[in-house]
């Protein structure tokens, strides 16, 4: 996604290097740094086909304005109250966020300045996870063309233990593919699509849809 960007990667993979090599049935040593690196490869394959961030960790989002970000489908005129309702908030990609560590906004100097918390709250309720405006307020103006406003937030679930079983699973197939094809057999030709289909099954409950019927649509109700 454009202008998303992880600040701090994970202090820890959702998968431990001894499950890993028990499930590829492995018992020597001799692709422990392969196999390490599979499981973070795995995990951001995993991540980005979800939408979806799945051990802890900091990212930056920054967009241009608030009434061009992710717009819900709308019918009739872009005018009256409608307008003013989805400018009250800010939605936050990559669930599941768990807090908030600043708003700042950028002048056309590129100054910066921090939006205070007390303006705002973080609705992490439904997913994604939106910023919305208190009562009587609103966001700053006069801000720069593009990158105006930075939001740097904490997201994915707290530990291993805390991933839900489809998605460890889901994990493990993945690092299991990569390690058993290495770009030179006939089964990684019939795999061309990328991912196997099972892992999309597994992942399938969690993954986070952008456009028509998808929750970040239907979920204005």
């Amino acid at each position: 996604m454009a202008g998303l960007t992880v600040h701090t990667e994970p202090a820890s993979e959702p998968l431990s290097q001894s499950e890993t090599k028990s499930y590829l049935r492995v018992d020597s040593s001799g692709d422990d740094a392969l196999i390490t690196s599979l499981i973070v490869t795995a995990r951001k394959i995993a991540e980005e086909h979800m939408g979806r961030a799945i051990i802890s960790q900091t990212m930056r989002l920054f967009i241009d304005s608030i009434d061009v970000y992710r717009d819900p489908l709308f019918e009739g005129m872009r005018t009256g109250a409608d307008l003013n309702y989805y400018k009250n908030f800010i939605d936050l990609p990559f669930p599941e966020v768990t807090s908030v560590t600043h708003v700042k906004t950028f002048d056309d100097s590129d100054n910066a300045t921090t939006f205070a918390d007390t303006k705002y709250y973080v609705d992490n309720i439904r997913q994604p996870a939106r910023i919305v405006l208190r009562t009587g307020q609103t966001f700053p103006t006069a801000l720069r063309v593009a990158n105006a406003i930075e939001v740097q937030f904490v997201t994915g679930y707290a530990d291993a233990s805390s991933v839900p079983a489809p998605i460890k699973v889901a994990l493990l197939q993945i690092v299991a593919f990569l390690y058993e094809q290495r770009g030179d057999g006939i089964d990684y030709l019939q795999q061309r699509e990328g991912i196997p289909n099972t892992v999309r099954t597994l992942l399938a409950p969690y993954v986070v849809y952008s456009g028509l019927g998808s929750s970040k649509i239907m979920q204005l109700g």
